[in-house]
């Protein structure tokens, strides 16, 4: 008897072992004296403080031996064997622990800890991959290890014991086993089968082994039924208990609320009280941890918690290995090294090579079937899988509950199956670990393919270059400089991370390997480009995945519509060649046709006749009945007299109460009927014909006449003719009394429809979330195509595909808008709120870690902001979508102005289009612009140019791409080319009916004529324009920045700059941070090279000169007041003064009503569309003088 059992008397594999326990209790009275003897009061501390000492070591070893080979849970049972060797009575306690407190101490910790980092996916698809080596496996491998002991040892162990020791022996560490692999390389796949066939084979160790242990020691009568019912209880019943626990653990996540540290609780306790309930009720625990940690992911709980909760989980497997290990050590020292000698070392040597041997033979067997399931398999995966098989907590817990089995008396055959699995444990540790990632290269499986060099290459050189620019500007510090330089710089350099470095030299098209110094051509051959397209659609899917997670965790996503996604992308992870598209995406959400069927189906048979809809007679009677039948009173008095007639319903099927009260239920039938007859009257009195058009109309009717037939056939054939076939029909007819019963749906339906509202919302609403997270992933991929590509064909490739695939998801996007708008508004409505709130936390977390707010202030704030976000939940399901005139208000550039939108409502037109029409076409010049009230529309022509002339575009983009846009409610046409006046580049057609807003281009100018004040309405639309393709143009160029952000924060501090065509400007005075070219083109003045929109200009260039009708800058202004060349610091200028400034006026020495005059005068003369071309002028300085 062990100490443990004193303090865990009921903890067992089954519910069993608390009777067993309860009959026990007086003989166990006797061993108390004897624990309380090693678990003395004033030797506790000194326990915990062995713990903490533990924990200690292993801290100090991880950080010493990090780069070392050495496994650290090697020298943990070495210094547990050194303290066992003490013979403290602490230890000796240690080494009396329970095996089931062992295995309910550590095991949920390992089995969740390996079960959640698992790939779901890349799981479900080798399943039976991994169950064939799991179970067939295993059970073969527990099968030739037993016979093998039977055969060779010189113990003298029968059957049944080799066979436990083959058990023992066979099972595989989860952990341990892939701790060597990881990031060196291994495909991701080989990994999750490892670990997920430990996992399995975990599980079924854990049932063989107390089923044959306990078919061994007792016995059985009914064998096969007791087998059956084990068998079901632990795989079956365990899957299902595993499967409800994730679901009530995820709702339980659902509703705690941005807390992490009750999410990380609630993790590491639901996965204890799991392993608990599912061992107390006889199913498995193990079985159970393992669907748990399969079905939860990092998706699972709330934003920002799924890096702490991995380390916390990492921590947790940490400590328990060192534990485990230390106790083996403990207990090896304290019970085995009495019978330690040559013979058992050999013997142990013998068992550890023919463990590794009958599994390698057990895989090589199972190939052919491996081979034609999952992912397929070859002999260098074989290899991996046989050597990575460590033995660890499972084999040590196996090997601790033999050696503490009451019912054996063989000590010292305990004593060796203890030493034998704590040796070949630390064997596998020792050996296979250290070596297995050397057989991993060897056989190749980690070598690094053409496309990843160049990618790595490719990143490198990325690198390297945000390392040049950092030191260029650091190099402008004053405080920095005197700093040695070419030391920093020789510090940093980033060497090649492969063996065989390639650099790519485009302009000789060649890449060249230093090793062998051999160019190799830039001309690739099919093959090459294929496996340069395969390795960029990985990494672009990985991208994916990226970004959809970054959508969840900005709230952007909902959980449901992020797994969704995720998992679409996983899965085209493994079909090679293949890219996510729309189309595909759409079979997660189209289940949703069968609610809606059911619903339809509901609302034929819904009872909802409206008043309105019917006339009353003039006839007193009739009118009378109209007035009657459409009171909710009588709605309500007819559900009451059919709850009513229930009662009599029922009593008429039991045979007591039916024959001593036959004539009062006969009398009740009548009564019923009665009514039932009244109500049909009335409304067909007061509908008339119309009464039998309604499908319950017609059900009630129905009720009625099988009413009065089976009153026929008991009152007047049963007199006629009282045959057998006569009373078997009134029989029937009595049965049919039963449909009485389903006239209580009449109110039941209603509610049924409501729900199915609800959840058709729902789907709807996921079903736009997917689509919309799918465009916003392919929006944020074409960033990174040119730069994951690497090559120019691929990359027009690629670009071709995402483009294609942008568009038919926008398509979508649109069609679900039209067809369900007030549900796409309530989406875009918590969208915008959401996006929102992320910029304000953004802004919250910036100034407390910039010293602005405090700590505590910085609490209460970011509790306002998270009330805020819990609030977005009670937003409705369905918003109606905005009119014509609030879309007015809701254009940027007449910001709730009620004088210009006034102005525009009186000038503006709704047209109507219908499905095909075109709106307008390509090489026409612009009529006015359209905003789009209803409906979506297709763009689709030549690309974009942003002002450059055409054969100028055409030498930059050879090989320019076909434009196709898609426009919904709220977009705008035609902005652009009526301020340029420039002929349109893409032709408008109606994908559905649409309607818009006109505004004729006429209309337009005179209201540019109108609104002249500071800021003008042409300069508002300029503004809008150059805001958007500048936050393009940063996201194209400078892709690994949070740009939505910054233009947040920015977005007072910047402005459009006009360039005329031959003038020239400065720029990077000191007052501005970025400037962008957003539209025509410029010419720098020193160096003469031409820049083309839409561009960053660099900060090299000082000056620039207008080459293009209408070239505009969009400047980003410095925040910080910055100083001139000569010192003079530079003032914060207020608007009215900034236009001056920018164009170089002098307005120094005027008076205050001059200064605005000249001001107004020169920031009104806004160039118009035929003022760029030489012939429009607008000249306000009268005006502004009288």
């Amino acid at each position: 008897m062990n100490p443990f059992n004193v303090s865990f008397p009921f903890v067992g594999n089954s519910s069993l072992d608390f009777f067993r326990a309860r009959d026990h209790m007086k003989s166990d009275y006797t061993v108390v004296a004897r624990v309380y003897h090693y678990l003395l009061p004033e030797y506790l501390p000194f326990l915990l403080l062995l713990v903490f000492l533990a924990c200690t070591t292993g801290a100090l070893l991880r950080t010493v031996l990090r780069d070392a080979k050495i496994p650290i849970l090697i020298i943990m049972s070495v210094i547990g064997v050194g303290l066992g060797i003490s013979s403290h009575y602490i230890h000796k306690a240690v080494a009396e622990i329970d095996p089931n407190f062992f295995l309910h101490m550590f095991t949920p910790v390992i089995i969740f800890t390996a079960a959640f980092d698992m790939d779901f996916y890349v799981f479900r698809k080798s399943f039976w991959q991994v169950l064939v080596l799991a179970v067939p496996g295993f059970l073969m491998n527990s099968a030739l290890i037993g016979g093998l002991t039977y055969k060779i040892n010189r113990y003298g162990w029968d059957w049944d014991t080799s066979m436990l020791f083959g058990i023992i022996l066979s099972t595989t560490d989860p952990i341990l086993s892939v701790v060597s692999l990881k990031n060196i390389g291994l495909s991701n796949i080989i990994i999750n089968m490892i670990t997920g066939e430990s996992l399995c084979n975990d599980a079924t160790t854990s049932i063989l082994f107390d089923l044959y242990r306990d078919l061994v020691e007792n016995v059985h009568t009914e064998i096969a039924t007791e087998i059956f019912i084990k068998l079901t209880l632990k795989f079956f019943a365990s899957v299902v208990f595993g499967f409800f626990s994730s679901r009530v653990v995820m709702f339980w996540l659902k509703h705690v609320f941005n807390d992490g540290i009750v999410e990380v609780i609630l993790s590491f306790s639901m996965a204890y009280v799991i392993f608990f309930v599912a061992e107390w009720t006889g199913m498995s625990g193990v079985v159970s941890i393992t669907i748990l940690g399969l079905l939860l992911d990092s998706l699972s709980f709330s934003p920002g918690t799924d890096i702490f909760l991995t380390k916390f989980w990492s921590m947790m497997t940490f400590v328990a290995h060192l534990m485990i290990f230390l106790i083996v050590g403990l207990v090896i020292a304290e019970k085995t090294f009495l019978y330690m000698n040559a013979r058992v070392l050999f013997y142990v040597v013998t068992a550890y090579l023919a463990m590794n041997l009958t599994r390698a033979l057990v895989i090589f067997a199972l190939s052919p079937f491996l081979s034609r399931l999952g992912y397929g398999f070859n002999w260098r995966w074989g290899a991996v899988i046989a050597w990575s098989g460590m033995r660890g907590t499972f084999t040590l817990n196996m090997a601790l509950a033999v050696g503490q089995e009451e019912g054996l008396d063989k000590q010292q055959w305990k004593s060796t199956v203890l030493l034998h699995a704590g040796t070949i444990s630390l064997l596998t540790l020792m050996i296979n670990s250290t070596t297995v990632k050397r057989m991993v290269m060897a056989l190749g499986l980690c070598d690094i393919t053409l496309p990843k060099r160049m990618a790595m290459s490719n990143a490198i050189q990325r690198i390297i270059q945000m390392e040049t620019h950092s030191f260029s500007l650091l190099k402008l510090d004053r405080y920095l400089a005197d700093a040695n330089w070419a030391m920093a710089e020789e510090t940093i350099r980033i060497d090649y991370p492969y063996k065989v470095s390639i650099i790519i030299l485009f302009k000789m098209k060649v890449f060249q390997c230093p090793d062998c110094e051999r160019h190799v051509s830039f001309q690739r051959s099919p093959q090459q480009h294929g496996d340069l397209m395969e390795e960029a659609r990985l990494r672009l899917l990985n991208a994916q995945i990226a970004t959809y997670q970054k959508q969840y965790n900005t709230g952007i996503l909902n959980q449901e519509a992020a797994h969704t996604l995720i998992g679409a992308a996983e899965n085209y992870i493994d079909i090679q060649g293949k890219f996510m598209n729309i189309q595909e995406v759409k079979t997660y959400w189209e289940s949703k046709g069968l609610l809606v069927t059911i619903k339809n189906w509901l609302l034929d048979w819904s009872y909802n006749v409206k008043e309105e809809k019917f006339r009353p007679s003039r006839n007193k009677i009739l009118r009378m009945s109209h007035y009657a039948v459409f009171m909710d009173e009588f709605e309500d008095t007819a559900a009451v007299i059919t709850l009513l007639n229930i009662c009599p319903i029922i009593f008429h099927f039991i045979p007591g109460i039916k024959t001593e009260f036959h004539e009062q239920l006969k009398l009740c039938n009548y009564y019923f009927l009665s009514l039932y007859i009244i109500e049909a009257v009335m409304k067909a009195l007061a509908m008339g014909w119309a009464y039998l058009y309604h499908h319950w109309n017609q059900f009630e009717l129905l009720i009625v006449i099988v009413g009065i037939i089976d009153v026929i056939i008991m009152n007047v054939l049963k007199r006629i003719q009282p045959e057998y076939y006569v009373i078997k029909t009134i029989s029937v007819f009595r049965i049919f009394r039963l449909l009485r019963i389903l006239r209580l749906l009449k109110v039941v339906i209603p509610k049924v429809i409501t729900l199915l509202d609800k959840q058709i919302n729902k789907q709807l609403t996921f079903r736009y979330d997917i689509a919309k997270g799918y465009v916003q992933g392919e929006e944020n991929i074409s960033c990174l195509i040119e730069q994951i590509a690497g090559n120019e064909r691929v990359y027009r490739d690629l670009k071709t595909i995402y483009d294609k695939n942008k568009q038919g998801a926008m398509k979508e996007l649109g069609l679900i808008q039209h067809e369900y708008p007030e549900i796409v508004t309530a989406v875009k409505t918590k969208q915008a709120v959401q996006t929102v709130l992320n910029t304000a936390f953004e802004t919250l977390k910036f100034m407390v870690s910039g010293g602005i707010v405090n700590e505590h202030e910085g609490r209460e704030l970011h509790q306002i902001l998270l009330l805020k976000e819990k609030q977005l939940a009670m937003l409705p399901p369905m918003i109606a979508p905005p009119t014509a005139e609030e879309l007015l208000y809701n254009i940027v550039w007449l910001q709730n102005d009620r004088d210009r939108i006034d102005f525009i409502k009186k000038k503006a037109k709704i047209i109507c289009f219908d499905y095909g029409d075109i709106i307008c076409e390509e090489g026409e010049l612009p009529r006015g612009i359209h905003l789009i009230t209803s409906g979506m529309t297709k763009l689709h022509g030549s690309a974009p140019r942003y002002g450059v002339e055409k054969e100028l575009y055409e030498q930059r983009h050879p090989t320019s791409l076909p434009y196709t846009d898609y426009l919904v409610t709220g977009a705008i046409i035609g902005e652009l080319n009526c301020l340029t006046k420039q002929e349109m580049e893409f032709t408008v057609t109606c994908e559905t009916a649409v309607q818009t807003c006109f505004i004729s281009i006429e209309d337009l100018f005179e209201a540019f004529d109108k609104y002249l004040e500071y800021p003008s309405l042409e300069y508002k639309i300029w503004l809008k324009l150059s805001l958007d393709v500048a936050l393009k143009t940063f996201k194209e160029n400078l892709p690994y920045e949070d740009w939505s952000y910054k233009m947040c924060g920015q977005l007072s501090n910047v402005y459009v700059l006009d360039v005329p065509n031959h003038t020239k400007h400065d720029i990077y005075d000191g007052t501005m941070q970025y400037v962008i070219l957003v539209h025509g083109t410029v010419q720098d003045c020193q160096l003469l090279q031409l820049f083309c929109a839409p561009c960053i200009l660099p900060k090299t260039c000082h000056q620039v000169q207008g080459t293009a009708a209408a070239s505009k800058l969009f400047v980003v202004r410095a925040i910080e007041p910055m100083r001139r060349k000569d010192g003079r610091k530079l003032s914060s200028i207020c608007q009215i003064h900034a236009g001056p400034s920018r164009h170089g006026l002098c307005i120094s020495g005027l008076s205050e009503t001059q200064q605005v005059i000249r001001v107004m005068t020169h920031k009104h003369h806004v160039p118009g569309p035929q003022s760029r071309q030489g012939t429009r002028n607008v000249d306000v300085r009268h005006k502004y003088m009288c």
